[in-house]
């Protein structure tokens, strides 16, 4: 009787010590902290950012995704080391794009899994913010999703997951702002973004055609002081004829960012027009022609391109 009792209680032992074995062997595989950090660089290589945001610790994904032409790809574990506090760091290297980078974890372990198996979460959530100031407008594209930077707060962020690549950049038809790319690898450090919009040909060219309108206008007056006009003669003889004025040079557009960093100072300089007229003299009648060039500046002001519409207005 007791032989069999013996029996039953080393094959019960057995069996304990195989379990404890198991759960052992899983604890420091599939449920170990770097099994952790592994699965969440997977989701983010397979681009599965849901299920990235939940292992981040997010309620949702980030509004700003990893650009998808230099996605994350074969993630690996190169160290670890554990704190005083019982966390465990754990630095990953991994490819973005065509570059080697790595980021260092801190995780810690959560509540276990039926009492026995282990369960981590990060123990800061491996995101950071990109800060912007965006100069001339107040919209940026990040990674193809476009953004009004007013909407951001205070300074303008937005929150992304680390690791990824991220491209900043600004472009319509009237303005566009060279591309600034934001490498992001360390948790929880921002990266300040700074575009500077320029107006494009489109806008330039735009703008020197309403100038150049303007000045048609002008000239089809058929005066010696056109009115609201940049240039006019005076002259002391009897007009006899109507006077004939000529663009002999359209003046060059130039667009300067105003101080309001919302629209356009418009300066074009180095017009030159010339009037020509028949005149009769006052002394003792003559009837000869006048003929007189006029160096002139054109200045305005080009508002509206923060809306896709672009107005000049003239002083």
């Amino acid at each position: 009787m007791w032989a069999i009792v013996r029996r039953f209680g080393l094959l019960a032992l057995g069996v304990v010590a195989v379990w404890l074995l198991t759960v052992l062997a899983l604890n420091v595989t599939v449920y170990s902290g770097t099994s952790f950090v592994t699965s969440y660089l997977k989701a983010l290589e397979s681009s599965d950012y849901g299920l990235a945001a939940s292992k981040a610790g997010l309620s949702r994904a980030p509004q700003i995704l990893p650009l998808a032409t230099e996605s994350l790809s074969s993630p690996r574990i190169v160290g670890t080391s554990s704190l005083p506090t019982g966390e465990l760091v754990i630095q990953a290297e991994y490819e973005l794009g065509e570059t080697t980078e790595s980021t260092v974890f801190v995780v810690t372990q959560d509540e276990p899994i039926l009492w026995f198996f282990d369960t981590w979460r990060f123990s800061r959530q491996p995101v950071a913010s990109l800060q912007f100031a965006v100069i001339g407008d107040q919209r940026v594209s990040i990674n193809d999703t476009e953004l009004d930077v007013g909407n951001l707060g205070v300074p303008p962020r937005t929150t992304v997951l680390v690791p990824g690549r991220y491209t900043s950049t600004w472009e319509t038809e009237w303005v566009r702002a060279d591309p600034v790319v934001s490498t992001m690898t360390d948790v929880g450090a921002p990266d300040a973004v700074r575009l500077v919009v320029a107006p494009t040909n489109g806008l330039v060219e735009t703008t020197t055609s309403a100038v150049e309108a303007y000045l048609d206008g002008c000239v089809d007056q058929g005066v010696l002081q056109p009115a609201e006009c940049p240039f006019g003669v005076s002259i002391s003889d009897r007009v006899v004829g109507v006077p004939q004025w000529t663009i002999l040079d359209y003046p060059a557009v130039e667009l300067r960012l105003s101080a309001d960093r919302a629209s356009w100072t418009m300066v074009a300089e180095e017009g030159l027009a010339e009037v020509s007229v028949q005149v009769q003299s006052l002394f003792d009648g003559t009837v000869s022609e006048f003929r007189d060039t006029e160096s002139f500046a054109v200045v305005g002001i080009v508002r509206g391109t923060t809306i896709d519409q672009p107005v000049l207005n003239l002083y």
